[in-house]
């Protein structure tokens, strides 16, 4: 295969991450000619909408899968959690490159510990487990924001916030140091499942999933598939406020995760260990179900 057609959004974090992955492919197949394809996808163009319950399944990525079934591309890279729990008939993960940061940031107008924020202070964020977390810290007044990263930063004074809650990922990525920043352990605020990683997809079978294979990091995808085993079993997605976070060493696969109740007045958390990501995601998952539904 002497060309590669690599399918992504437009935004300037998603460009961020497809370059990442074009430089190791060129680094392992350097004769190898990468053509980059920007595609514009419902999550790019309904900017101005919040993660509601008329929110499509897969928004930021249905039209990249369709691009790659099409044979328009041959390969999609897509933020991991973006991606639906269930596996598209067809496609494939051919890759889980080294995972990014983990956790995620409260950006502030001002040099703040987290204790330190007022009572009241307005927090932008349009992601319903940030939300029900940071509230669980503190009397908060939370906003929804949505737009790429940049654009959700100036809301601090466009939208007159106190703060902003993002992923640490996208910082590093886009490589923006902003000066007043809280960083929130991902023990006691816990990312969504797959924060940080990314995904790159194939058509199953293709010549093109043997060129990418190269850039898997198993370590990365044993997490990741516990992580989404988890959010696949509580049958979690944008809407629902969920968050877990594996890690793995050697074959043994530790999972943290907390489960919230639709209106936030509850909340379950606990910890499962296992060699098989797969029934350690789905057996945590079960079981704080099981407590959610007792306490509710």
């Amino acid at each position: 295969m002497s060309g590669l057609r690599v399918g992504t959004r437009g935004s300037e974090l998603a460009l961020r991450q497809t370059d990442s992955v074009i430089e190791r492919l060129r680094a392992v197949h350097p004769s190898l000619c990468v053509e980059l394809v920007t595609i514009r996808t419902h999550g790019d163009i309904a900017t101005d909408r919040g993660f509601d319950e008329s929110w499509p399944v897969g928004a930021f990525v249905s039209a990249l899968e369709r691009a790659l079934l099409d044979g328009r591309i041959d390969v999609a890279v897509h933020s991991y959690k973006d991606l639906q729990t269930r596996p598209t008939e067809g496609l494939a993960i051919a890759a889980v490159p080294v995972r990014e940061a983990v956790h995620d940031v409260l950006l502030t107008n001002g040099p703040l510990r987290l204790e330190e924020l007022p009572a009241g202070a307005r927090l932008g964020t349009s992601s319903p487990r940030r939300a029900a977390q940071i509230q669980r810290l503190g009397d908060f007044e939370v906003i929804p924001v949505r737009g790429n990263v940049p654009t959700r930063i100036a809301k601090l004074q466009t939208d007159n916030l106190d703060g902003v809650i993002l992923a640490a990922a996208g910082l590093r990525r886009l490589g923006i140091e902003h000066p007043c920043r809280i960083d929130l352990p991902p023990h006691s605020f816990v990312p969504a499942p797959g924060q940080g990683a990314l995904a790159v997809q194939v058509r199953a079978g293709s010549e093109a999933a043997e060129l990418v294979a190269m850039l898997d990091d198993a370590a990365t995808r044993g997490a990741v598939t516990a992580e989404r085993s988890f959010l696949r079993e509580t049958n979690a997605g944008c809407r629902v406020p969920a968050g877990a976070l594996a890690a793995v060493d050697g074959r043994k696969v530790s999972l943290h995760a907390r489960l919230f109740s639709n209106d936030h007045s509850h909340d379950v958390d606990g910890v499962e260990s296992g060699t098989d990501p797969e029934t350690v995601g789905a057996t945590l998952a079960r079981r704080l179900l099981g407590e959610l539904q007792r306490l509710s």
